[in-house]
C-alpha cells in the first residue's frame, strides 16, 4: 500500500470514528459506523506487515509443520493447491495446511489421544495468534463477541448485473402481478434492516384492501442454493405446522429474475428483538428459560428420525463443509483444516445419539419477545437435521447469561426426552466454530462480486475469519481439557 492509499484511509477512519460519537445516527447507523472503522483498521494493519517479519513466520511455519508432522505420524504431507487461486500456496499457513488436512484417521496418521489433540491445537493456536494480533489484539479470545453471521458462498458474478436490492415501485408492480386478487395494491414504506450477512430483510408496509405489514426476505447477493430462501421456506412450513414459534410463511418467489435473488414473504411478527430486551429480574429470567426450552423442546420431538444415523447424516454436511472449503478459500487456514479433520475423526462420539431438525443458530440475535415468552424464532436458514445437542451448545451461552441453565434444562429435557450430554456438546462446540468460518468465507466471496459493497460483510469477510479460527482451535483445547 502506497504512502497516499494509507493516508486516505486513515483519514476516512478518523472521520468514521468521529461519526461514532455523534448524537445523530440510529443504533443501526451506529453499529455500521463502528464496523466500518474496524475492517478499515484490520486492513491498515494487515498492509503494515513487512518483508522481515513474513520472512521469520515462514520459518516458524516450517519448524511447525515439521514438529505437527511428527505428532501425526505423517512422514511427506502432500502439497495442497486451490484451483481457483494459483498464489494460494504462497500465503502463510498452506505449509501447515498441508500436515492437517484430511484428519488423522484418513490420511495414514496415527490416532491421537486427547492430551496430544490439545498439544497440537495449542501449538497452531500460538502460531496463528502470533500472526493475527498485529491486527486484532483481542484474536485469542477468538469469537466469544462475534456475531455468527456470513453466508454467502458465491465466488463469481456469472450474470455481471451488480447486486440489486428491492425498492418501493418496482416492488409494487410485482405485488400487483403476482397478487391480482388484491387489486391495485400499493407499496407504502420499504424498510431494510441493517445487517444482512447472508440474506437481505425488508418490512414492508402495504396497502391491500387494507394496510398490512409483511417481512421480505432476499438472497443475499452470490449465496449458493444451500442456504437459499427457497429451502429455509419449506424449513419454515414444517416447524410453523408443527406449531413452533415463528413467522407464518405466506409465499416463495424462487425466480431470481426479479430482484437478482430468490425471496420470500413471511407475517410481522411485532416483539421486541431479545438481544435488545434480556432481563435482570430473576422472576422474569425464569419466564424466558421456560419458554425458550419449550420451543427447542417441542422442535426436536416433533421432527426425531428415529430410522437416521446421525453421524452419517453429520459426515455428509462436513464433507460439504470441507468442499466449500477447497473451492472458496482465498487464504490459507489450517485451523479450519485442523478443525474439520477433528470433527470427522470423532463422529464416533454421537454413537447410538438422536437425529431431528434443529434450528441451527439458536440465541437471542433471532428470537423475538412478547410478555416474557418466545413469540417468534427467526432466520432458518442453518436448519438442518442433526443432534439436538447442537442447538442445546448454541443457545447455551445465552441461557447462562441470564443464570438460568439449570431450569432451562429442566425443562427442556422433561418437554424433548433428550438430555444434555457432555461428549457430544464438545463435538458441537468445534462444530459452530468451524462452520461459522466457513459462512464467513462466503461472506469475503460475495463482497467481492460486482455491485455489493455491504459493510457487514466487510467484516465478516476479513475480521471474523481469523476469529473463528482461533475459536475452532479454542475449542478443541477445552473439549480435550474436560475429559468426557
Amino acid at each position: 500500500m502506497d504512502d497516499i492509499t494509507r493516508k486516505v484511509l486513515v483519514s476516512t477512519q478518523a472521520f468514521l470514528e468521529r461519526l461514532t460519537h455523534l448524537e445523530a445516527l440510529t443504533a443501526d447507523q451506529l453499529t455500521e459506523a463502528h464496523m466500518a472503522v474496524t475492517a478499515i483498521g484490520y486492513q491498515l494493519a494487515q498492509a503494515a506487515y513487512d518483508a522481515p517479519l513474513l520472512a521469520e513466520l515462514r520459518r516458524d511455519e516450517r519448524a511447525l509443520s515439521g514438529e505437527l508432522s511428527a505428532l501425526l505420524g505423517k512422514s511427506a504431507p502432500a502439497a495442497v493447491t486451490r484451483r481457483s487461486l494459483p498464489h494460494w500456496s504462497e500465503g502463510v499457513g498452506a505449509e501447515l495446511t498441508a500436515v492437517l488436512q484430511g484428519g488423522q484417521c484418513e490420511t495414514g496418521g496415527r490416532k491421537l489421544d486427547a492430551q496430544t489433540e490439545a498439544l497440537v491445537a495449542r501449538r497452531l493456536r500460538d502460531f496463528l495468534v502470533s500472526y493475527h494480533e498485529h491486527a486484532d489484539p483481542t484474536i485469542g479470545s477468538g469469537a466469544r463477541n462475534a456475531y455468527q453471521g456470513g453466508r454467502g458462498d458465491r465466488r463469481e458474478d456469472k450474470s455481471g448485473s451488480g447486486a440489486i436490492y428491492i425498492t418501493a415501485e418496482p416492488l409494487q408492480d410485482y405485488l400487483r402481478a403476482r397478487l391480482p386478487e388484491h387489486g391495485a395494491t400499493a407499496v407504502l414504506e420499504v424498510q431494510r434492516l441493517m445487517g444482512g450477512f447472508s440474506k437481505e430483510t425488508y418490512i414492508v408496509r402495504l396497502d391491500a384492501g387494507g394496510e398490512q405489514t409483511i417481512v421480505i426476505r432476499k438472497d443475499g447477493y452470490g449465496l449458493p442454493t444451500g442456504s437459499s430462501v427457497v429451502s429455509e421456506f419449506a424449513v419454515l412450513q414444517e416447524v410453523h405446522a408443527a406449531g413452533v414459534p415463528t413467522p407464518q410463511p405466506l409465499w416463495l418467489e424462487p425466480d431470481v429474475a426479479h430482484f437478482g435473488g430468490a425471496f420470500m414473504a413471511v407475517g410481522f411478527a411485532k416483539g421486541e428483538p431479545a438481544h435488545l430486551a434480556v432481563p435482570t429480574d430473576p422472576a422474569t429470567r425464569l419466564k424466558w428459560a421456560r419458554s425458550l426450552a419449550g420451543a427447542l423442546a417441542l422442535l426436536h420431538r416433533s421432527t426425531v428420525r428415529k430410522d437416521a444415523d446421525v453421524r452419517e447424516v453429520l459426515r455428509a454436511d462436513i464433507a460439504e463443509l470441507q468442499q466449500r472449503v477447497e473451492e472458496r478459500e482465498r487464504h490459507p487456514h489450517p485451523g479450519i483444516a485442523l478443525g474439520l479433520a477433528w470433527l470427522v475423526d470423532h463422529l464416533e462420539d454421537l454413537g447410538g445419539r438422536p437425529a431431528c431438525r434443529v434450528h441451527g443458530d439458536a440465541g437471542y440475535h433471532n428470537m423475538l419477545m412478547r410478555n416474557d415468552q418466545l413469540l417468534a424464532l427467526l432466520d432458518w436458514e442453518f436448519s438442518h437435521h442433526s443432534d439436538p445437542m447442537e442447538d442445546l451448545v448454541y443457545i447455551k451461552p445465552f441461557i447462562d447469561q441470564i443464570e438460568a441453565w439449570p431450569q432451562f434444562t429442566e425443562v427442556y429435557e422433561a418437554e424433548s426426552g433428550f438430555r444434555f450430554e457432555a461428549k457430544a456438546a464438545r463435538f458441537f462446540d468445534v462444530w459452530k466454530s468451524a462452520r461459522n468460518m466457513v459462512a464467513c468465507m462466503g461472506s469475503l466471496n460475495s463482497l467481492l462480486l460486482p455491485g455489493v459493497k455491504d459493510v457487514p460483510l466487510s467484516v465478516a469477510g476479513t475480521v471474523y475469519i481469523p476469529k473463528f479460527e482461533i475459536e475452532t482451535l479454542n475449542s478443541i483445547i477445552q473439549g480435550a481439557a474436560s475429559n468426557v
